[in-house]
């Protein structure tokens, strides 16, 4: 009876020691599963932000934004050189060539959404628009912060400057009510 009582405490010894070790590897693989779903979560967060990035880059593209420096550039050289046509120094097949290099720009530009503007006088000033040059002093209120004169037109994309008009503002001035309107140089 004894060695059937002693061998049924080893048997039982044996039997928690396996226990325990089947307790202890249990949670040895709960600690690596859960490692694991981190590292998995953490690896498609990574992914997930790398194509986001990639699908707004495409997304740039397919708006033609890309080429918006370069459509920038363009509108600098139109806008700023477009006045040599005007010089009659140059001669006119000099001109002629000019014009229509001008033309070919301005295609350019239209071909991309792109449009050249020119404020019409006494309308009002869009800021983000426009570069003011010079005020001109004006005895009239309601003339406050319109165009007096545009100097260079400008070139919007999509509501977005690509090369900002240049004009004469109209500023109040409660003493210019006798004077005639005077040129307030800003530069």
């Amino acid at each position: 009876m004894e060695t059937e009582l002693e061998t049924a405490e080893a048997t039982s010894e044996q039997a928690a020691a396996t226990l325990e070790k089947i307790l202890e590897l249990q949670q040895k693989n709960s600690r690596q599963l859960v490692q694991s779903l981190r590292e998995n979560v953490n690896f498609q967060n990574q992914v997930r932000l790398g194509m986001q990035r990639e699908l707004e880059t495409l997304k740039e593209q397919q708006r033609g934004e890309q080429f918006t420096p370069i459509l920038k550039s363009v509108a600098t050289v139109c806008v700023e050189y477009r006045k040599l046509l005007a010089d009659e120094s140059i001669p006119r097949r000099l001109r002629r060539t000019l014009r229509l290099m001008f033309d070919e720009l301005e295609d350019i530009l239209a071909e991309y959404d792109a449009e050249i503007f020119t404020s019409k006088v006494g309308e009002q000033r869009r800021p983000l628009l426009t570069k003011i040059v010079n005020t001109v002093a004006t005895a009239d209120k309601n003339l406050h912060n319109t165009i007096a004169h545009s100097r260079r037109p400008g070139v919007i994309r999509n509501g977005r400057p690509l090369y900002r008009e240049f004009v004469d503002v109209y500023v109040y001035d409660a003493n210019a009510a006798g004077k005639k309107s005077e040129l307030i140089r800003t530069e």
